[in-house]
């Protein structure tokens, strides 16, 4: 016979049980009676009965399989998540257990439905709500243990291993479905930026909508600990630079958008778009040439290039959604950090929409190269469509005439001299009537002995930089003044960034540069990106052994398959010199607070380097030919094929689970489609 003290003391444990059950949620079950619980090496699972009348009202929780329920273990008093497995419903008739010929066929009767429903689950975490400690439910399932559909956000967040602080990405769900029809937010923590992350998904999946809303949460600072980050985002499409914007939202068929309207005005309760942005503007010899008729200076003539730009990529797209400009007011402003100089266009723009008034600042800095400026390191790295023999010769070359004292003033004079000196060498003759610069690179030439195809790979390359118009821009202007555009300093941006931009996110305009330049606009963009992330890299690494501390950086790089390919039309030399380089930032970042965020349509078109350095993976909609590369589980697969556009997976180190199934709402941030709405620019 029980001992009447052990007897009393589970009674009191089932009323606690009961008690903490309805605490944290509604109870639609309990664990069976008649079928026993179980745990071995492999894990346990737990079976329990649904009286007809929650079942219908919950069959959405409750009946589908992969869904999330928890149970509140009677001896522990501990809540311990269940994933649901099997589900079993039987018509009354077949629980009868009568023989099929003993029984004629009924008409549909409703009254044979109301019958218990068996469910089996697999419990995954336990969760101890006294202490907040969360670990393996490695134990048995109590009997009649209380089954329970969680309502506390904080409760669901403990019981499925989520983090209760990061950036916001969106809102759990099961399937497409928000979980137990409710937001119930997801976080990815801060420090998991710097291990770097890879957001894929087919064209139209959302990768866009969910990187502006990380970007807006991450400028938000909320809910994370650590210092702001400074946000700088590779942009080669233009769809980056209207964030300031005001959002457009508007229904559409197959939108549930009474369910969207409640997740954007849950978000934006914490979540807030920056009112400004900094723009990296790259500038060419085109752009000068096509704006700039008269003499004029660097101050004057920013004013025209940055009036230009914010009409062409502003003006047009805020009154097609119906706004108008209010005020507009620009200066220019020359500042200096540790004797570097910054220059820049500051533009403050009110505008009205319908009846509402918001604040548009806008920074522009004008950004283009200047050859004497740079060291035959940087100059040679500059370009990663360098032959390694090419880059070995030109560095030798390079580094000899600078200690030799011999300069060129700009890129085009370097170019046209080793074309002449390559031109006296194939026809054999002696360099001896040559102007003395270029006499002297002919006798280089020789001297290191330089392969013809090697010759030749550093004339096209020098070539294609000048082609970019990229290099050495002037302007036309009085005698004694400055003509070139000087390209600034990134060290400067990034250490002033709140002093004098409030840490609005940076832009690097790459599609302006593609629209402006006559060269390769691949290799310029590439160029131009590449040149940035090193620089940043750079300022990080001496700033580090200078034991300086510097605010941390998350640099977002969107379509990362035209910056870091896996294969195609450039050469093997090509891709080996990036991937290395974005091993090395990759690596030293997550020690010295960088983390990038690449984002891409297909894991096929990045370098392997990427899949292998990015710790956290978003998978929005994804063609099924590329699941096997992403080793997703079983239960996602048929999923991620046919989910809506903003939904998908999250799968990192961070989650407790591994893998957790999310969406993210409606562009927080301005996001238009230019095409739609009839703007170029």
């Amino acid at each position: 016979m029980s001992d009447p003290g052990i007897v009393k003391q589970v009674s009191v444990m089932l009323e606690e049980a009961e008690k903490i059950a309805r605490e944290h949620g509604v109870i639609v079950g309990r664990v069976s009676r008649h079928k026993p619980s179980r745990i071995d090496e492999e894990g346990g699972n737990v079976v329990f009965d649904v009286d007809p009348e929650t079942y219908f009202t919950s069959y959405e929780e409750i009946a589908q399989s992969g869904s999330y329920l928890a149970v509140v273990d009677v001896k522990t008093r501990e809540i311990i998540s269940l994933r649901v497995i099997e589900i079993e419903r039987q018509d009354i008739l077949a629980e009868l257990d009568l023989p099929e010929f003993t029984i004629s066929l009924p008409k549909p009767d409703a009254s044979g439905l109301f019958t218990r429903t068996r469910v089996k689950a697999k419990p995954l975490l336990s969760y101890n709500p006294s202490t907040s400690v969360v670990k393996a439910a490695n134990y048995v399932v109590e009997p009649q243990s209380p089954i329970i559909k969680p309502t506390r956000v904080d409760t669901i967040q403990y019981l499925l291993g989520l983090p209760t602080k990061g950036v916001f990405i969106g809102y759990v769900t099961i399937g497409e479905r928000l979980l137990f029809n409710k937001p119930t937010p997801l976080y990815i923590p801060l420090k998991t930026f710097y291990q770097h992350i890879l957001v894929l998904g087919t064209t139209g999946s959302g990768k866009t909508t969910l990187l502006k809303n990380l970007i807006a949460s991450i400028y938000s600072c909320y809910n994370y600990d650590g210092d702001k980050p400074s946000i700088i985002i590779m942009d080669p499409n233009k769809d980056y630079v209207h964030i300031p914007l005001k959002p457009l939202w508007e229904p559409s068929i197959g939108i549930d958008w009474e369910l969207e309207e409640r997740l954007v005005i849950e978000a934006r309760k914490s979540v807030r778009q920056p009112s400004g942005i900094v723009i990296i503007l790259p500038i060419t010899q085109y752009i000068v040439n096509r704006l700039i008729k008269e003499e004029s200076t660097w101050v004057k003539a920013l004013r025209v290039i940055a009036r230009d730009y914010f009409d062409t990529v502003y003006r047009g797209v805020v009154e097609k959604i119906g706004g108008s400009i209010r005020e507009f007011d620009m200066e220019v402003v020359e500042s200096s950090v540790d004797g570097l100089k910054l220059r820049y266009a500051y533009t403050r723009t009110v505008i009205n929409y319908n009846g509402s008034s918001e604040e548009l600042k806008l920074y522009i800095i004008p950004y283009g190269f200047r050859f004497t400026a740079m060291s035959p390191r940087e100059f040679i790295e500059l370009n990663p469509f360098f032959t390694q023999q090419a880059r070995d010769a030109l560095y030798r070359i390079l580094i000899k005439l600078r200690d030799e004292g011999i300069y060129f003033n700009t890129l085009r004079e370097f170019y046209d001299t080793i074309i002449e000196a390559r031109l006296m060498r194939k026809k054999r003759e002696p360099g001896i009537n040559l102007e003395p610069r270029k006499n002297r690179l002919y006798e280089l030439i020789n001297r290191f002995a330089i392969h013809r195809a090697t010759l030749d790979n550093i004339v096209r390359q020098i070539g294609s930089l000048v082609d970019t118009g990229f290099f050495d821009i002037v302007i036309p202007c009085r005698d004694g003044e400055e003509k070139y555009l000087n390209e600034p300093p990134v060290k400067a941006i990034l250490e002033k960034h709140e002093e004098l931009f409030n840490k609005y996110p940076i832009v690097l305009d790459l599609e302006y540069l593609q629209e402006n330049s006559p060269g390769d606009p691949e290799q310029s963009i590439a160029i131009s990106a590449f040149r940035v992330l090193n620089k940043i890299f750079e300022w990080k690494m001496v700033k580090a052994r200078q034991r300086v501390k510097t605010q941390p950086v998350i640099i977002v790089v969107d379509e990362a398959h035209r910056f870091f390919p896996s294969h195609g039309g450039r050469r093997d030399e090509y891709i080996e010199h990036i991937s290395s380089m974005i091993d090395r930032i990759a690596r030293l970042g997550r020690a010295r607070g960088l983390g990038i965020v690449f984002s891409t349509h297909s894991p096929k078109d990045v370098h392997d380097i990427i899949l292998q350095l990015t710790n956290t993976k978003i998978i929005l909609r994804m063609d099924k030919s590329l699941i096997g590369l992403l080793d997703i589980p079983s239960e996602y697969r048929d999923f991620i094929v046919k989910t809506s556009d903003r939904v998908g997976i999250v799968k990192s180190h961070a989650l407790r689970l591994g893998y957790i199934t999310f969406r993210t709402p409606l562009p927080l941030t301005g996001h238009y489609d230019l095409s739609a709405l009839s703007i170029g620019g």
